[in-house]
């Protein structure tokens, strides 16, 4: 519990000072008070020391175990019962590396068909291929659903940028029918 605690508070340490740098950082794009290119910078760097600050209070405030006080005469036989525990934990919660590679991977994707092909179009491949990957397996995928949220989910964004916050993104083969 103790290794628990000190990971939590340099976690939140971490994002807390991660935050406060971003917010320096934002503080330098130029911007004119409004929903403009610093805004949303910004608001992530709240976000950011926020979180930091809550993850810390809370690592903080979470109790350190305390030993146990009796010990039994076999304490091998108790060793190896919490090592079991630990294993059996671990083999739970193994990291899935190749879906971190993977969402990397489709992230440069994003990014390289954004121009080409458009915001919408990009983020609805990209939001489609990125919740397949991450759906629980042993489930069935709801394929036309699943389509079908990308789309609307992309094109309200788009429209939510260009439209109300002024802030133009690729509309790529669109272009001549949003003028």
């Amino acid at each position: 519990m103790a290794k628990s605690r000190t990971k939590g508070l340099v976690v939140g340490a971490t994002m807390f000072v991660t935050g406060l740098l971003y917010f320096l950082l934002a503080s330098r794009i130029p911007g004119s008070g409004g929903v403009d290119a610093s805004f949303f910078p910004h608001m992530l760097s709240i976000g950011m020391i926020l979180l930091g600050a809550i993850h810390l209070l809370q690592s903080w405030r979470q109790p350190v175990a305390a030993m146990p006080q009796e010990m039994s005469d076999d304490i091998v036989e108790q060793a190896r019962a919490t090592a079991e525990d630990e294993d059996a934990l671990a083999g739970e919660m193994a990291p899935d590396y190749l879906s971190v590679v993977l969402s990397l991977l489709l992230i440069g994707f994003f990014v390289l068909l954004m121009r080409p092909i458009g915001f919408i179009f990009a983020a609805s491949i990209y939001l489609f291929l990125q919740i397949a990957l991450l759906s629980p397996s042993g489930k069935p995928i709801p394929w036309f659903r699943l389509a079908l949220m990308a789309v609307v989910v992309s094109a309200a964004i788009f429209f939510l940028f260009r439209y109300g916050f002024s802030l133009m993104l690729p509309a790529g083969p669109l272009t001549p029918f949003l003028s």
